[in-house]
């Protein structure tokens, strides 16, 4: 955050991005500098941003705040953080060249099969506890569970696995218990 209010308060800073802004150049920042750099210097008004979830009140004060991985309107190119620069470098180069130019940097990265879509989670495999009670388990322990059962049931999808199964692997792989099952 130190970065944000430092771009902020750097009036070098702020005349050059704000040049680029007049003359319809293209301008950008990712993490917490679009609501507190891009929108206290007035750049953002009517147009759509994105920001750090933390600061996407304050970004909501000076515009239109969107929650996306990137957001692009007109020349002006915003993200939400550190982890997500790839897509946020992608974004400029296609604004910098075109869509067949970030295609073609993207795809090497592996950054997703199509510029563009959000990405999305999906359970392959539920979990689903077959027990009287709540099992008692610490989470490291029911997180690598649930990945070697995952594993198992990707490796082999015509086995069965049971609440015997389950707990079993659990008791055979740690010294914690479950318990209450």
């Amino acid at each position: 955050m130190p970065g944000a209010t430092n771009f902020k308060d750097c009036a070098v800073l702020e005349s050059v991005v704000k040049k680029q802004a007049a003359d319809g150049r293209l301008y950008a920042a990712v993490c917490a500098s679009p609501a507190v750099a891009l929108g206290s210097w007035g750049l953002l008004k009517g147009l759509k941003a994105t920001c750090y979830p933390s600061f996407m009140e304050q970004l909501s004060s000076c515009a239109t705040a969107v929650e996306s991985i990137v957001q692009q309107d007109g020349k002006v190119v915003t993200s939400r953080g550190p982890g997500t620069t790839m897509e946020f470098s992608v974004a400029l180069v296609e604004q910098l060249y075109d869509k067949e130019k970030a295609d073609e940097v993207s795809g090497p990265l592996l950054l997703r099969p199509n510029h563009g879509d959000e990405y999305k989670v999906i359970e392959l495999n539920p979990m689903e506890w077959k027990c009287n009670n709540i099992p008692q388990v610490r989470f490291q322990c029911w997180l690598v569970v649930y990945i070697l059962l995952s594993l198992c049931t990707i490796a082999d999808p015509s086995s069965s696995l049971d609440e015997d199964t389950e707990i079993k692997v659990c008791l055979i792989n740690f010294s914690d218990p479950c318990t209450n099952c």
